[in-house]
């Protein structure tokens, strides 16, 4: 397994299980394929400014699922194509998943490498959406197919690795590193 697919399957999920973070919304997971299952729980919705990101989390028990959507410029509602999280981050607009739960003798985790979530957003500014994936494990030649739905998300600006000052609808500023 790359390295670099650990580092961003950790990246993804991993921020889960941080404290301080407040319930806003659901978020329901189903999965077949190798591996049969289903997550739903509160979620979190949060805004990064900086990076252009909205990272949807749910954590229940051992299981997390980790969501990010990767806007071109400001969040808007539509579809965004769910690919392998190194390409959604630097091909906008485009989105990722992540899954990950304990097994009886492992850790198992899943990224999504095509595709779609469909984003709405209220006149109050919440989000909901729906998303299709397939994934593969990060470990073995496993394979999922994903269905789920995420609702009422009040999305937050997030402060980690953020500046202050975080708007939902900033301009952004080109960095010319592509």
């Amino acid at each position: 397994m790359r390295p670099a697919a650990v580092v961003e399957l950790a990246l993804l999920v991993g921020l889960a299980g941080c404290p301080g973070r407040t319930s806003t919304g659901t978020l329901e997971l189903r999965w077949k394929g190798t591996e049969r299952g289903v997550v739903t729980g509160s979620a979190t919705g949060q805004w990064c400014d900086l990076l252009r990101l909205l990272e949807i989390r749910v954590v229940k028990g051992d299981t997390g699922v980790a969501v990010a959507i990767y806007p071109r410029n400001t969040l808007v509602a539509g579809t965004y194509p769910i690919r392998a999280p190194l390409k959604a981050e630097s091909l906008p607009p485009a989105a990722a998943v992540a899954l990950r739960w304990a097994g009886p003798t492992a850790v198992k985790g899943f990224q999504g490498e095509s595709g779609n979530i469909v984003l709405e957003r209220s006149s109050g500014g919440a989000v909901s959406g729906r998303l299709t994936a397939a994934a593969r494990s990060a470990t073995d030649t496993g394979f999922l197919e994903l269905t789920g739905q995420f609702r009422d998300l009040a999305v937050q600006s997030s402060k980690l690795g953020c500046v202050a000052g975080d708007t939902l609808d900033a301009p952004r500023t080109d960095t010319l590193v592509h």
